[in-house]
């Protein structure tokens, strides 16, 4: 008994590297057909005859051969740790902690990796792998939304604030996915979107008919602070009296 025991609990571990290894022989069959005949010429068929896997097989680790491209767990870890982040941090602090906590890595850090913002810098121009780059990037910002929302306790319909966030990471997503750039840490963008939401409460200096600012509520930051007090209403100017003699 004890040895069946044994054997049972082994089983999901063999399962696991079996599965491991499937999928890096799809991978690496993919990412090398990529390399050597580009993305288009590559045909599922041919990857999965590379890897020596069932057409069916390919499609139990990648929905389409654009996944190759991106990795099957995309964002996930930061996600799970943005979740688990202590709940006495803000928004923003809990998901600098995620970032912390993952080195701010929205892939795995592997040498496949590399090779795989290589070809995808190299192939983002093909729609297909553009658009599925969208939509890695939606679905990334919409389940930090969602995890703000619950992390604030709000509806994120009602409430904007995770909206927001979720807007900022897209930007910095397809920064890092579409344009190739490596990534400024967040807190770089956290201080570059706290500047850009003050500079709108300051008056155009080069407008020539306003002479009056209009006051405008800048809210905190994404901790979930209150919003700071708006700039004091300016009372117009009175008039200035007639000249002497101006009256009829």
């Amino acid at each position: 008994m004890q040895g069946q025991g044994t054997d049972t609990a082994a089983e999901p571990g063999l399962r696991d590297r079996k599965r491991a290894r499937t999928r890096q022989a799809i991978r690496t069959a993919g990412l090398d057909l990529f390399e050597e005949q580009g993305f288009e010429s590559t045909t599922v068929d041919q990857i999965c005859r590379r890897a020596d896997v069932a057409h069916r097989t390919f499609f139990r680790y990648y929905e389409c051969k654009e996944a190759l491209l991106f990795g099957m767990d995309f964002g996930l870890a930061i996600l799970d740790a943005f979740a688990a982040a202590p709940p006495g941090l803000g928004i923003w602090e809990a998901f600098e902690h995620a970032g912390a906590v993952t080195d701010g890595q929205l892939e795995e850090s592997a040498e496949h990796t590399v090779r795989r913002r290589a070809l995808r810098r190299r192939f983002i121009g093909i729609r297909s792998v553009h658009d599925f780059a969208l939509i890695m990037i939606d679905t990334f910002a919409q389940r930090s939304a969602a995890i703000a929302a619950e992390r604030l306790g709000v509806d994120p319909v009602a409430d904007l604030r995770p909206q927001a966030l979720a807007a900022l990471l897209a930007g910095l997503t397809r920064r890092h996915v579409v344009d190739g750039e490596e990534g400024r840490p967040l807190r770089d963008w956290a201080v570059a979107f706290r500047l850009l939401l003050g500079s709108l409460s300051e008056p155009d200096q080069g407008a020539e008919a306003a002479s009056v600012s209009v006051p405008v509520r800048v809210p905190g930051p994404l901790s979930g602070a209150e919003p700071e007090p708006g700039v004091e209403p300016v009372s117009e100017p009175e008039a200035a009296p007639a000249p002497p003699g101006a009256a009829g």
